[in-house]
């Protein structure tokens, strides 16, 4: 059994004497890709509001007009409790991996506008491309990991937005999965729009090793590996 199926939640209920309590295992839920994404929204808010904050305070600025950066894959114990990053995923799992789309609020463009604002206002679409392989076997990932989500629009003064990849795991295997996206334009009726297209260069490392690891932050230049065990 693996960690995930093995925790469980003690719910403490009284006895029927009213003395006497038992403990209960109650299995704990395991989360939608809607939940994880709502979790990942609330914590991204909160980074760029202390980041912008602390952008106009120090007047530093990221270059770029968009990012994008890749967390996963993850696994939660249940709701409310925190995200676990888990590169090794038992078959039979559900993992999520989780994509922020990142337009830059803080690159100022002359006469005062940023490239946030002038992305977020065209109301672009957008897509995201999630391609994975197997390692071990040399072959094309599981069908659930190389999708393409898509039927999104930017919203005028949304700087990030966050995508959510849950898959089951079903195949063993060492992988490798690279994120893409695209921000459609310069197509009717955005004609005048600019479009762009790029990979997640960045992936946050979420997970503290314990024995001469670096600390939890960001990865550039790798893509996302994770094993799938019987």
């Amino acid at each position: 059994m693996s960690q995930a199926q093995s925790k469980v939640k003690e719910l403490v209920v009284s006895g029927t004497t009213g003395s006497a309590q038992a403990l209960v295992p109650v299995p704990a839920k395991v989360p939608t890709a809607a939940e994880v994404k709502a979790r990942v929204e609330a914590q991204v808010k909160s980074a760029l509001d202390e980041a912008i904050a602390r952008m106009q305070q120090e007047r530093a600025e990221p270059e770029g007009w968009w990012n994008l950066f890749a967390i996963g894959p993850i696994q939660l114990i249940g709701i409310p409790n925190p995200l676990l990053p888990h590169s090794v995923v038992k078959v039979g799992e559900t993992a999520f991996v989780v994509t922020i789309l990142f337009l830059n609020p803080f690159l100022i463009i002359p006469p005062g506008t940023t490239p946030a604002d002038i992305l977020s206002n065209f109301a672009l679409p957008y897509e995201v491309q999630y391609q994975t392989g197997n390692l071990t076997t040399w072959s094309l990932g599981q069908a659930n990991m190389n999708v393409v989500h898509n039927g999104f629009n930017l919203i005028p003064g949304v700087f990030t937005y966050v995508d959510v990849l849950a898959f089951t795991a079903n195949t063993p295997g060492l992988y490798e999965m690279n994120i893409s996206a695209r921000i459609l334009g310069a197509a009717p009726p955005f004609v005048n729009a600019p479009q762009f297209a790029g990979f997640a260069r960045a992936v946050v490392d979420i997970d503290s090793d314990l024995f001469l690891q670096p600390p939890p932050g960001l990865q550039f230049e790798v893509p996302i590996r994770f094993q799938i065990y019987p």
